[in-house]
């Protein structure tokens, strides 16, 4: 029998032993859950399922623009959808030296970088091939995204706020023509977030059913993967905005913003925690990942191919959302949705910079991917290895 000193000292040992494994399991925001198994969230091999189950996330094609010089991303993107059941088609980026001056539409193309002539060129020509495949809708990746194991059931939940979000602005829009615009200077950032939005749950079962297809087509851009996003003007007397409650994917509130260094998200402070929100595009930055109809391929196609080219493609696409390019008007803007935080992230990994803007003055950022919990791309050793658990980013309560 263990005399009480003997006791003290084991308990004392048990504890410290604790701590450690805390302390291993915890690093930088990261958590690892040894009791998850991934298997559920992969489908290699297995047969095609219908609607956002598929191969393709319930679009008719996913293309990744991939500069052919860098097979370091093609190969980790290629290994990450091997173990999330997804198809890719791969567009050859484009090197901007290599763009005869002919080949640019009006503006100002030679106040623009060469990486950012690249990435725009590559942009039009992913966007042509939605048209010329005459595909009705299209999920456009660069190959530094990454996204979370759930990534379907975010999805699920997405499509049904797509769906309902168009008509959601129209009333909006309505309202406003009819009632002069108003301060609303006795509500506070937080009530003016929450009455401008409607709850998913609370939507009619029309658009929750299942039965439904997929996203829809009321729309000709979802911009789905992006490093920062602002919100549409409060209107908190005819909502446009759709919260989606509880979300177990979104990361806790100090994480929320683009980059280490960065302010965070208003998202972060104007909503509960593990909320996630949709709503019409706005101020959008970063073309990480987004989707079009074909309606809105020959839009951009036109916009950027043909009409004008004057800044780098994400500005531009930004400000088409916002009706802010040349002659444009809100009566012909697109509709553009957008999501926040994003389902799709920018991974910065252990090596290579950006190929568009390299790398700034304060160093390459850590390895990791904003907005993404469980990440695909952070987890690839241990899906090689055949390990279970996964290690999870962003949910620590203390940054």
């Amino acid at each position: 029998m263990l005399s009480p000193s003997h006791v003290r000292i084991l308990l004392g040992v048990l504890s410290c032993l604790s701590v450690f494994l805390l302390v291993l399991k915890i690093h930088h925001g990261r958590l690892y859950h040894s009791s998850i198994s991934l298997e559920q969230y992969s489908y290699p091999g297995k047969a095609k399922l219908h609607g956002i189950g598929n191969d393709t996330l319930g679009f008719e094609k996913i293309f990744v623009i991939n500069g052919p010089w860098r097979t370091d991303r093609k190969d980790a993107l290629a290994l990450a959808a091997s173990y999330t059941g997804i198809t890719l088609d791969f567009i050859p980026g484009v090197e901007g030296d290599s763009i005869g001056e002919t080949a640019y539409p009006p503006g100002n193309h030679r106040t623009i970088s060469k990486g950012n002539r690249g990435s725009w060129r590559a942009h039009m020509n992913a966007i042509r091939e939605v048209i010329e495949r005459n595909l009705t809708t299209a999920l456009i990746l660069e190959d530094d995204a990454d996204w979370d194991f759930r990534l379907r059931s975010q999805l699920s939940d997405f499509s049904y706020g797509v769906r309902k979000t168009p008509e959601l602005i129209a009333q909006a829009e309505q309202y406003h023509i009819g009632h002069p615009p108003s301060t609303d200077e006795t509500l506070s950032q937080v009530e003016l977030a929450i009455r401008s939005s409607v709850s998913l749950s609370s939507l009619h079962p029309r658009y929750l059913s299942r039965e439904e297809p997929g996203y829809g087509t009321e729309w000709d851009i979802l911009w789905l993967g992006h490093c920062g996003a602002q919100f549409p003007e409060p209107s908190p007397h005819s909502p446009n905005r759709i919260m989606i409650h509880n979300d177990p994917t979104v990361p806790e509130p100090q994480y929320l913003k683009p980059m280490s260094r960065a302010n965070l998200d208003k998202l972060s402070s104007v909503y509960p925690p593990h909320t996630r929100v949709v709503h019409q595009a706005n101020t959008t930055l970063c073309t990480i990942a987004y989707a079009v109809t074909q309606r809105g391929a020959r839009k951009l196609l036109y916009e950027f191919g043909i009409r004008e080219f004057n800044k780098g493609f994400d500005f531009a696409l930004s400000d088409y959302c916002n009706a802010l390019t040349r002659d444009a008007t809100r009566e012909h803007m697109p509709m553009c949705i957008t999501v926040q935080p994003p389902i799709f992230g920018h991974h910065f990994a252990e090596r290579g910079g950006s190929d568009i803007v390299g790398i700034d003055a304060n160093g390459k950022p850590a390895v990791e991917t904003r907005y993404v919990k469980w990440s695909v791309r952070m987890n690839l050793e241990r899906l090689v290895r055949g390990e279970d658990g996964v290690v999870e980013q962003w949910g620590e309560k203390k940054d």
